[in-house]
């Protein structure tokens, strides 16, 4: 067996642990693969309309279907790349032995399965960056060498606060500001919504908010509750708003920007975004065209990861990449809402 196959590879990652992935796990946890480049990008924005009274000697009413925008969108390919040269496979590697005796292809296996992980693990955060650019932008940017374009899903449900109605300042009322989010939600979309999270430069403003701490007794609202759910990593629950019906979350994962050579956050400073997990979504994934050097031939594979590896002979090297197009889907844009509020 080629360990360098396709098919093997592939078995590999699909054997990986997934890493924590917070936003695209809790508000875009369903995958769908295409046999195609372009995924059909389906939205709508909900309307909960009344069936028709009518008298018992007329006909029923006709009532038309509720309208949906489709595009077809190809996503952009990420795909990094590794390359394993002779002197990788002389040179010991991180924690073993200073005196053992392993040999090139144990060698060879052994970096391959790292750089397999390393690899689902660059793109898998890129996952998560595309989800929150859906969530707080309602946009993707896809801008990359060759590429730039963007996936618009008309999102609007966003709202700056500013003067006395920042909840900085003590004429602010945090409360009724989710209130009437939540409600905004509900009648734009039927949905109500049960996730609230924070940036954690807001989370200590609402907590220690005198309109907030003062009611947290008679309202039964309950900040610092021990939560049985395993938080993955930067995820921390605050509490439950038992009149909202929401949990509060604050999310710190950090990217690395390469443009401004900074950390920067996923959720952006000063933010609330309020939402549901129960509305639907979709993570797409366009197909995979791949060189097929058995045969010289090219075959298009439908999966979220497609791994090649292929070799150079001057200077001798092989090289490890792992394809993906993947595209965030919201299909119903009204379901959530971004708040700034600092």
């Amino acid at each position: 067996m080629n360990m360098y196959d396709t098919r093997t590879m592939l078995e590999a990652i699909e054997q990986l642990k997934p890493v924590n992935t917070f936003l695209k796990d809790t508000f875009f946890p369903t995958p769908k693969t295409f046999d195609t480049a372009a995924v059909e990008v389906d939205y709508r924005k909900g309307k909960r309309k009344l069936a028709p009274f009518v008298s018992d000697r007329v006909a029923g009413k006709v009532v038309d279907r509720e309208g949906f925008t489709t595009h077809l969108f190809e996503p952009a390919t990420i795909k990094p790349v590794r390359t394993i040269q002779s002197i990788d496979l002389m040179k010991r590697s991180m924690g073993e032995n200073v005196y053992g005796a392993r040999s090139p292809q144990e060698r060879a296996q052994e970096i391959l399965a790292n750089d397999i992980t390393d690899l689902d693990e660059m793109i898998t955060r890129r996952e998560e960056w595309m989800a929150a650019q859906v969530l707080f932008e309602g946009k993707v940017d896809i801008v990359g060498e060759g590429v730039n374009k963007t996936m618009n899903f008309d999102f609007t449900n966003k709202e700056t606060l500013s003067g006395t109605d920042l909840w900085t300042h003590a004429d602010s009322d945090p409360l009724k500001d989710l209130k009437d989010t939540r409600r905004k939600i509900m009648i734009s979309s039927g949905i109500s919504p049960n996730t609230v999270i924070f940036s954690s430069d807001v989370v200590d403003d609402f907590v220690n908010h005198p309109k907030v701490s003062g009611l947290l007794n008679n309202r039964r609202i309950t900040i610092g509750q021990i939560d049985p759910m395993a938080m993955p990593n930067g995820v921390t629950y605050i509490g439950n708003i038992t009149e909202l019906g929401c949990d509060i979350y604050t999310y710190d994962e950090f990217y690395y920007d390469e443009e401004t050579q900074e950390d920067k956050s996923l959720v952006p400073d000063g933010t609330v975004m309020m939402g549901s997990t129960n509305s639907k979504s979709t993570m797409a994934y366009g197909a995979i065209t791949i060189a097929d050097t058995s045969n010289n031939t090219f075959s298009v594979v439908e999966s979220t990861r497609v791994p090649v590896s292929f070799v150079q002979v001057d200077p001798a090297a092989r090289f490890l990449q792992i394809h993906s197009k993947p595209l965030p889907i919201p299909h119903e844009v009204n379901s959530w809402a971004i708040l700034k509020v600092k």
